[in-house]
């Protein structure tokens, strides 16, 4: 049984990987893309991309109850191919 807790603290890191990933990108877009009107669209758009995907998936983790757990393993336990 694995706590649910675990995989929103991984999704927390990886979204700490994401943001200065995301940094570096918008920098490198700005400063040596061609100055002009498509530059700064396809900024703003990877900008509100991103921002609407993250905030959608912040408003259904609000929902999820963090205190249960998962068993990735029960299907598997008449299974041919796991024999504990």
């Amino acid at each position: 049984m694995i706590p649910l807790q675990y995989f929103l603290l991984a999704w927390l890191i990886f979204l700490v990987i994401y943001t200065v990933m995301s940094l570096l990108t918008i920098m490198q877009m700005v400063r040596f893309g061609i100055a002009g009107l498509g530059t700064y669209a396809t900024t703003l758009l990877f900008l509100v991309l991103s921002l609407g995907t993250i905030l959608a998936s912040s408003a259904y983790f609000l929902t999820v109850d963090w205190s249960s757990s998962v068993d990735l393993f029960s299907g598997l336990q008449g299974s041919m191919y796991f024999n504990p």
